[in-house]
């Protein structure tokens, strides 16, 4: 099983990124004009980034809040899709790290390998725990809301 896991580790990560790239970059298909100012406000929820008069429309759902400044409407809405792909990512490698676990199957090496994986998924895990409470205790007013 961990042979084959290795055999074709590069061509999953591969796989894995196309697909969410094609995932992601699928346009929101509607027939809302492009428009800014004003006008902005008859597009759909989520595909307008920024609050009037200089709210933007975007083609794809990036997921702004439609609300403040575009720019910052923009980065916030980058980085909770970021803070969601740090817990898929998260979860993946410790998927990964339990199944290389039992299939180590006394090997002290890959057992340590194994268990070096989990810790630095621990690790990664609070550092962004700390991060988030860091962002939130900064910016008042809530930086993931």
């Amino acid at each position: 099983m961990v042979l084959m896991l290795h055999k074709y580790k590069n061509g999953l990560i591969i796989l894995g990124f196309v697909l969410g790239f094609c995932f992601l970059a699928t346009p929101n298909v509607s027939a809302t004009p492009l428009v800014t100012g004003f006008a902005a406000a008859a597009a759909a929820p989520g595909d307008v980034c920024g609050a009037a008069p200089n709210s933007v429309v975007t083609s794809i759902n990036i997921g702004c809040t439609g609300k403040g400044n575009p720019i910052t409407d923009v980065a916030f809405a980058i980085i909770r899709f970021l803070s969601i792909g740090v817990g898929l990512v998260l979860t993946g490698s410790m998927v990964f790290a339990g199944i290389q676990y039992t299939a180590s199957r006394g090997d002290p090496k890959a057992t340590a390998e194994a268990m070096g994986r989990i810790r630095s998924n621990i690790t990664a895990l609070l550092i962004f725990i700390f991060a988030y409470a860091i962002l939130n205790y900064l910016i008042p007013a809530g930086f993931f809301q």
